[in-house]
């Protein structure tokens, strides 16, 4: 799957109505970089002094360091880079580095670190739909919009919408929890969801008309694979029919009667894996 490219939104919405349901940020992902006057950190000596923290070289290359107020995780390279996530908003990730640095200061008291830089590079935040009785049709969901969405049910329960034009992405469940990410600014998770709530909410539908959509579903899946057989099996009755031991035969209909009936007589010991006569 290519990778997404981050797009601003290309339309202005109006305010929130009352029914369109109000996004909670959870996670905020941002990068800095802290710049000293040496050639590069020791991470192994940072690791040993500050017990809050973590690291395995032959895992990853950055120092783990955790962080209880406010609750952010914070993964620092040798280089200074410095990746910070868990905060819910672009203060605590600016309050988040300031502390790394000050700890930094610390460890290194004859140096010196300047904070340059603290960028926001994804958002994330969720919505749950007002569902009572009801769920998100997902199956029908993917039927309509399977040019913009991801669903493997078998292998994850939730739908991937990127829709055009828009600069977030959501994960959608049946239980009507949504997952925003992509966003950078809080504009695009709030204007972004507002613009693709109509579309949401279009496939909110009771669980009983839900269950009975998949189930004409299922029953229009089954009459196709037997019309699938049934022709397979006339065309293998009627090229034996056309062969020279066969052609002033004159009980034709009757023979290719009952090579279906024999067809059908043992179609459950068919090993189409064994079979090479299929055409």
């Amino acid at each position: 799957m290519r990778k997404r490219r981050y797009r601003l939104l290309s339309q202005q919405i109006e305010a929130y109505t009352e029914e369109t349901p109000v996004p909670v940020v959870h996670n905020i992902v941002a990068t800095s970089r802290i710049e000293f006057d040496f050639e590069e950190l020791d991470l192994i000596k940072i690791q040993t002094l500050l017990p809050f923290s973590f690291y395995d070289k032959k895992r990853f290359a950055a120092v783990t360091v955790r962080m209880s107020s406010p609750e952010c995780t914070a993964l620092l390279f040798s280089s200074g880079r410095l990746v910070i996530t868990g905060a819910r908003t672009w203060y605590e990730s600016i309050y988040s580095t300031q502390y790394i640095c000050k700890l930094l200061q610390n460890i290194y008291p004859d140096k010196t670190f300047y904070l340059r830089q603290c960028d926001i590079q994804n958002i994330v935040g969720h919505v749950e739909l007002p569902i009572e009785k009801g769920q998100l049709d997902l199956d029908a969901m993917y039927q309509h919009l399977q040019l913009n969405c991801t669903y493997q049910k078998l292998l994850f329960p939730g739908l991937i919408f990127r829709p055009e034009n828009s600069p977030v992405v959501l994960l959608c469940f049946y239980s009507g929890r949504i997952v925003i990410t992509g966003g950078k600014t809080l504009k695009d998770i709030y204007e972004g969801w507002a613009t693709l709530w109509p579309i949401i909410k279009r496939f909110i539908h009771n669980r009983e008309t839900a269950e009975t959509v998949t189930n004409n579903n299922k029953k229009q899946k089954c009459t196709n694979t037997n019309n699938e057989t049934n022709t397979t099996k006339n065309k293998q009755t009627n090229k034996h029919t056309h062969k020279p031991n066969f052609i002033n035969y004159s009980f034709r209909d009757e023979m290719i009667s009952d090579g279906i009936e024999n067809c059908i007589s043992y179609f459950d010991n068919f090993d189409p894996a064994k079979s090479t006569n299929l055409s």
